[in-house]
């Protein structure tokens, strides 16, 4: 692969598929063509979608990086929230590749960090970055995704984790009793059940049990801007999954000594931003009893560039080949 040479790129979510062509200039600069997005559900299979995206452009890429919201094993690949299975060989195969990497999407978007300008990042807490320490890089999509970015003498190193599988852990009474209510439906409650999109109806279903009240479905832009207007139940619900991510930001934080930085990331993160950066939601980041000191001066940004999962696979796809 030599500099230039167009990557397909794909960030393969629960609810949305995304494409596009990336490639390097000779300064290491990457940038990504032809972006297009695709709702999942329109394909029956992952391969359908790499089809009709490689339907719509005029070149025939022969290296493909798909950064998949699931764990990858062996090459291959389940998606934890849609039942799409693939594996590299396969891909290879079907779409006549010649190199073709499979990794996390959280993954790809940690190493995208360190390839995007400033601009691309919404300040959500001041502080002083370590800059030999780790960077956290979490958020909450149809899932909830954590990675850990390291810097070595080597280049960038990212660590993968299941860390939106940790158990939720609520904190005020009206928190610990819907906490109840999903442990009795769900058995473990999970930080992604609480927070994710995936998880939304089950959180309102259980705050309206809470408060001993009819659900009525309602979408989650419709929960957001009641929660603005005052309604109380949609209120509840909005801060209840703020402080869930800002408090699993403290605690991972923590868990992987991340003085380096903490960037956010997802869908449903970037859309609930005004909640996160609430006070209520802040002190749930920062109370951390006897290491409150610890987390206070880590800087907490927002990723806004839609690309970045994309500029990640590839930028990951060029460390393989090194």
């Amino acid at each position: 692969m030599t500099i230039g040479t167009p990557i397909l790129v794909g960030d393969i979510g629960g609810t949305n598929v995304r494409f596009g062509l990336a490639s390097a200039d000779e300064n290491s600069l990457w940038s990504v063509d032809h972006f297009a997005k695709y709702p999942g559900d329109d394909f029956p299979k992952l391969e359908d979608a790499i089809a009709r995206y490689l339907g719509t452009i005029e070149s025939t890429p022969k290296h493909m990086s798909l950064a998949v919201a699931g764990p990858v094993r062996d090459r291959a690949v389940t998606l934890t929230n849609r039942a799409w299975s693939v594996s590299e060989n396969g891909l290879k195969a079907r779409h006549n590749m010649d190199h073709v990497l499979l990794l996390n999407d959280f993954e790809a978007m940690a190493r995208s960090v360190p390839e995007l300008p400033e601009t691309d990042f919404q300040t959500v807490h001041s502080g002083q970055a370590m800059k030999e320490a780790p960077i956290l890089v979490a958020g909450a999509g149809t899932g909830f995704g954590v990675a850990y970015l390291l810097r070595t003498k080597l280049g960038w190193k990212v660590l993968g984790s299941e860390g939106g599988h940790v158990a939720y852990a609520p904190r005020t009474q009206n928190e610990m009793a819907v906490h109840e209510i999903l442990t009795r439906e769900y058995g473990f409650v999970s930080l992604e059940l609480v927070s994710s999109g995936a998880g939304l109806k089950k959180v309102h279903q259980a705050v309206c049990e809470r408060r001993g009240v009819t659900y009525v479905m309602l979408s989650p832009d419709v929960i957001r801007e009641q929660a603005i207007e005052g309604c109380q139940l949609c209120m509840e619900i909005c801060q209840l999954r703020s402080h869930a991510i800002m408090g699993a930001l403290g605690d991972l934080a923590l868990a992987g000594g991340t003085r380096g930085g903490i960037v956010l990331a997802g869908g449903v993160t970037e859309r609930m931003i005004d909640f996160l950066k609430a006070p209520d939601a802040m002190a749930a980041y920062l109370n951390r009893g006897s290491r409150t000191d610890y987390v206070r001066n880590i800087p907490i940004k927002m990723m806004t560039n839609p690309t970045a999962p994309l500029i990640g696979a590839a930028a990951l796809y060029k460390d393989s080949q090194i």
